[in-house]
Formats: C-alpha cells, structure tokens, sequence
C-alpha cells in the first residue's frame, strides 16, 4: 500500500463538476423521496455486502480536477471551498507521472480541513461508536427478555438457559458492532487513519476532529493566542463566518520525517507546458 504524500502549492486551472448523486429537497416531490429512501434501503445492504469484498474504495463528493503548481490533482471532497490562486496543502497519492488523486485539501490560512465524504472519523473512534449503540440495544434486549424469563421459566432449567442467552447476547453485541461499523461506512474509516498520520497527528486512529473542530470555535471566538502563535501558520486571522463544510483545526501538527513533502510554491502551470 503506497503511502500519501503532502503537496504544497498554488491552485490553478480549476474545474469543479456537480454530484449527480447530491439530492436537494427542492428539486424533487415527495413520491420521488419515497422512492429514494426504498433505493436507499437497498444501496445500504448492498454497501455492508460490498464492503466484505471490495478491494478498492470509491471516494464520494464533489469532483474537483486542478493544478497545484505544476501537478495534476483530481480528487473528491464534501465541498470545494478553495479557488485558483488559493494556496493549499493536499494530501496526495500519485498515479502517473504527473498525476496526483487527492484524499483531502488543507488551506493553512484558515485552519480548514476539507475531506470526502464519509471520510474524516478514524477506525477506533467509529469502532466506539458503533460499540455504543450495539451495546444500548443489546442492554435492552437483554433486560426486556430476561424479565420475561422470570415470570415464565421457573423450573431448574433457569439457569442453564440465562447462561446460554447471556453468551447469546455477547455473541449478538459482536456481530452487531461489526455490522453498525459497516453500515457507518467503516471501511473509509482506514483512509482517514492515513490522512491523519500524513499530517503529523500523534494518534491517527483515534484522533477526534469533532472535539478539536468545536474546540477552535471556541478559541477563534475568544481570540486565544494558541490560534496566532502556530509558527507554521502566522498568516492565520480570526474567522468571522464558519465553513459549515470545514473541519477546523487548532494548532498545525508537524510533519512526520517519512512523509515525501512535494513543494510546489513559486511554480504554475503554463498551458504551454
């Protein structure tokens, strides 16, 4: 498996194409909505089939094609919020020559993390809370049965039938975390663990974007000079107006020695070339 790399640079000749598959509620009826969720249904069995099997992951959002420098991107991410003469941090993995796939965009000056869809919670934490919601529904299956059991099997064979529905239900909350780990699309989970690693965060499969996002709304409202004194961001000014499709970030982690650094500042692209 080949490892990500950092691209740094200049956007230009950008091209941002529509999600076909991206419904607005305004543009379709209601009957159509119904049909949807049903086809949803189905898209959603077949994803947990699909995701046992599937050797490669499509990544999902809007497709944007550009050059950072003097390389080719194309990449999928929630919302393109950059544009041509933005400077951005991409992580990147190459497929040809001169060609880079891109698995997420950082624009410093912000502290903004852009993603694709799906992707952006790493493994443990999914695991956690796919863990959470099994064990509630385990816990009640198992205390609704079991008080059934009390009034209706009062034999000696009590016993031997609490111990076999208590493994039952052990056996059940396995299951039932794996398949809730899934349906959550767990496998994008792995992505994000090597997201995370590339831009230098010390526990990438455990790394809580949710906690630090809402922890820079905090300090970017109070001012807190955490957000001013980042030395690899000095160019960072307080945000007035959240990205809604952002992931904030607090402090610029520092990049790890075995991720290739590609630098394209100071170069762009000439149609020429």
């Amino acid at each position: 498996m080949a490892k990500y790399s950092l691209l740094k640079g200049t956007v230009s000749q950008l091209h941002v194409f529509d999600d076909p598959k991206e419904l607005r509620s305004d543009n379709i009826g209601w009957l159509a909505l119904f049909g949807f969720m049903i086809i949803g249904a189905f898209e959603l069995i077949a994803a947990i089939i699909g995701s046992l099997t599937a050797g490669s992951i499509t990544l999902k959002g809007k497709t944007f094609y550009c050059y950072v420098g003097k390389k080719e991107v194309l990449g999928n991410i929630e919302h393109v919020s950059f544009k041509e003469g933005d400077y951005v941090e991409m992580v990147v993995k190459q497929i040809d020559s001169n060609q880079y796939q891109s698995y997420a965009v950082r624009m410093p000056q912000y502290h903004a993390l852009y993603f694709p869809r799906s992707i952006g919670v790493p493994t443990l934490l999914k695991l956690k809370f796919s863990s959470i919601v099994s064990g509630v529904l385990c816990v009640l299956c198992y205390l609704i049965v079991s008080i059934i059991m009390l009034f209706f099997v009062v034999d000696e064979s009590f016993f031997s039938i609490f111990i076999d529905f208590t493994i039952s239900i052990f056996i059940s909350f396995l299951f039932l975390s794996i398949i809730i780990f899934i349906s959550m699309d767990g496998r994008y989970s792995f992505i994000s663990n090597r997201i995370y690693a590339t831009l230098g965060y010390p526990k990438p499969w455990l790394h809580n974007c949710a906690e630090e996002h809402d922890r820079f709304k905090k300090l970017n409202r109070s001012g807190d000079p955490e957000l001013y004194d980042d030395p690899q961001t000095p160019e960072f000014e307080r945000i007035k107006k959240l990205d809604p499709n952002a992931c904030y970030y607090c402090r610029t982690p520092n990049i790890p020695d075995w991720v290739e650094i590609i630098d394209e500042r100071g170069y762009t692209h000439n149609l020429k070339d």
